[in-house]
């Protein structure tokens, strides 16, 4: 059961930081102080959504509700529900004019960026994201930028970004106008929670999709935030393989999602199975080379194929990175297909 500091309130200020947490005790502190610390001339609420943290994050969460109750509103869920529950959640408890998602374990830099991208927005009301850069930190050192320097100081519409970008920007370097979750989280991401898709969902592409569809969205050269990798993220924290599956299922998904785009889409997918298919046959003989969840996800993609119509013949070009694993000898994609079986039904899940 979930366990709200007051079931009736809603975040109504200017701005919403959403931060969604879960067992960051690590991290949080930084990540809050980081978003206190911004100089904005416009009033704003942090709102945490914990999902049921089992280390001390609670704790360091109720130490700043007492330190700042003007400012930070916490909504502690009482039983572990999944990032993208813990995300409808916030969106649910959100009707402030703006919000900025922050993840725990990450934070903000400098204390002028979001007032910048705010006067950015307020003045150029066909726009509804703006964000900027940030670095990787690893291993408590930073490791260079997030995001290409080819795309930044750019404005992208939505049909640059579903036509030929394959456009990933990063959960804690954008600011959105509210206009899609304004009345709550929307029944395209409440129903995802509980199914396969809410790997697709749970993650800030589908977010911004979605706002693209409303407007336009511009990228500043600004270093916006830093994006820590540690073994307990929620993405890069997963091993490469699950990594890549993820992505498989995505494009697959995001071809039906958008069918009007599903050339562009489709060739992503292709380029993501070839690249999952070489890695499971080259570790072909570690029976646990692929997680449960891994298979599953599998099976899900595999049941899925017989109706997603798509066009195979571009699997052959992406295929040719396989050549290697077949002895530099040629091969078919129908050959790939059966190894894939072969190796799978180890785990006896077909």
């Amino acid at each position: 059961m979930e366990h709200i500091i007051d079931p009736k309130f809603f975040c109504c200020k200017k701005l919403t930081f959403a931060v969604p947490c879960c067992n960051h005790e690590n991290y949080i502190s930084e990540c809050l102080d980081s978003i206190l610390a911004q100089e904005l001339n416009v009033p704003f609420d942090i709102l945490v959504c914990d999902d049921a943290s089992t280390d001390n994050t609670p704790n360091v969460l109720r130490e700043y509700l007492r330190k700042y109750p003007d400012k930070i509103k916490v909504i502690f869920l009482g039983k572990n529900g999944g990032n993208l529950h813990t995300l409808n959640t916030l969106f649910n408890h959100i009707k402030s004019e703006y919000f900025y998602v922050v993840d725990s374990d990450d934070y903000l830099l400098g204390t002028h960026f979001i007032q910048k991208a705010l006067d950015f927005l307020e003045t150029h009301p066909n726009y509804t994201m703006y964000g900027g850069n940030c670095f990787f930190l690893k291993q408590g050192r930073l490791k260079g930028h997030y995001m290409s320097g080819m795309v930044l100081g750019l404005s992208f519409s939505w049909n640059d970004i579903c036509s030929h970008i394959n456009f990933q920007s990063q959960t804690s370097c954008l600011l959105y106008r509210n206009i899609v979750f304004l009345n709550g989280a929307t029944d395209e991401f409440l129903q995802a929670e509980n199914t396969f898709d809410r790997f697709v969902y749970c993650g800030e592409n589908l977010r911004i999709l979605r706002h693209l569809q409303e407007g336009k969205l511009f990228l500043s050269d600004d270093d916006m935030a830093v994006y820590r990798i540690h073994k307990n993220g929620i993405f890069r924290g997963c091993i490469d393989i699950t990594r890549s599956i993820r992505y498989v299922y995505g494009y697959l998904r995001l071809c039906e999602i958008f069918p009007d785009h599903k050339n562009f889409y489709e060739s992503l997918f292709f380029f993501h199975y070839s690249r999952v298919l070489k890695k499971i046959y080259k570790n072909r003989v570690n029976p646990n080379y692929l997680q449960q969840e891994d298979c599953d996800l599998l099976k899900e993609i595999y049941r899925l194929l017989p109706t997603a119509d798509l066009d195979w013949s571009k699997f052959k070009w992406h295929s040719s990175i396989l050549v290697k694993c077949f002895y530099k000898a040629k091969t078919y994609a129908w050959l790939l297909c059966r190894q894939m079986h072969r190796i799978l039904s180890r785990k006896q899940i077909f």
